[in-house]
């Protein structure tokens, strides 16, 4: 099995449970608050690991009590964390995360110690990404970091995945090096300038990453699938309806369970299939970390399809 190396950011969420969304201006009861472990990195780590990867992570805390709750975390799930490093001046990355009943969400993220994550920490740990196979990447921490950490993955022959999430500019001069390109599709709409309102829209927008450089374009859609797309290819892949409870780890499952399908050499379908999967497990639990799925999950699946 290939090694996988995590490259982003931790954060500690905090999730509000109400029947719907205040309004500007307006107080509202809400029904359940609950604080995990989260952040887009961290998350898809604990996926990959979760399902049986091996995995190690390069990130930053704060020197505080939600950094050590985050360490804690990382061993718990066996994911590799000696290069997960301590800030002594910006605290622990936090979410404010608030879920209706139809589990949609609202995020607010002051990413604090994740942008303290420097380019000298990297050089300090380049030994990691010379020994894992395939590197994950997000945009939670300095965007000068994550081209610094493109540039030596790509010098050392490996597997690059982006998520280009939250969406910003990106360096089009580094699409070249990106294997696997994977927006959902708002952030699609944001770095092509189409907006998605069905699967030939996100075919579209796509193309012109596929145009940009990238090799491989993976677009998730939320309830509608997904798509990939490369310069010989176009495939649609459906969703597995369930009833979503909370929506925000699908991407992450996502991406996660692609890691890990490509760290065991599986084929483009089974992979992305198999991540389609983890994601309609993910949206039925409340929680980021939580409610990311084991392999038993996935297998049980079939339980709560409608």
């Amino acid at each position: 099995m290939k090694k996988i190396l995590v490259i982003g950011s931790l954060m500690t969420d905090f999730v509000f449970r109400t029947s719907k969304m205040p309004n500007t201006g307006e107080t509202f009861i809400g029904e359940q608050y609950e604080k995990y472990t989260g952040g887009k990195g961290a998350n898809q780590a604990v996926a990959a690991a979760r399902l049986g990867g091996e995995v190690s992570m390069i990130g930053k805390l704060g020197n505080d009590e939600f950094g050590k709750e985050h360490i804690e975390s990382l061993k718990k799930e066996r994911i590799a964390h000696q290069s997960v490093l301590f800030d002594d001046i910006s605290r622990t990355g936090v979410g404010n995360v608030t879920i209706d009943n139809d589990g949609n969400n609202k995020i607010i993220v002051v990413p604090g110690a994740n942008l303290a994550l420097k380019t000298i920490d990297i050089m300090n740990n380049e030994k990691l990404i010379r020994d894992a196979d395939i590197i994950v990447l997000q945009l939670e921490v300095p965007m000068d970091v994550v081209y610094q950490c493109i540039d030596i993955a790509y010098d050392y022959n490996k597997t690059i995945i982006v998520n280009p999430a939250p969406a910003q500019d990106f360096d089009q001069s580094i699409a070249k090096k990106v294997d696997y390109f994977i927006p959902n599709e708002v952030e699609s709409g944001l770095l092509t300038g189409k907006t998605i309102n069905n699967i030939e829209d996100a075919k579209e927008a796509a193309d012109i990453l596929i145009s940009a450089g990238y090799k491989n374009v993976i677009i998730t859609l939320g309830g509608d699938g997904a798509i990939f797309v490369n310069k010989n290819q176009f495939k649609y892949f459906n969703s597995i309806k369930v009833s979503p409870i909370d929506t925000t780890a699908a991407g992450d499952s996502f991406i996660g369970t692609l890691a890990y399908g490509l760290s065991k050499s599986w084929n483009i379908d089974q992979t992305i299939e198999s991540a389609i999967k983890a994601s309609g497990c993910t949206v039925t639990k409340l929680g980021s970390q939580p409610s990311l799925p084991t392999w038993k999950d996935i297998e049980n699946l079939k339980e709560i399809v409608k």
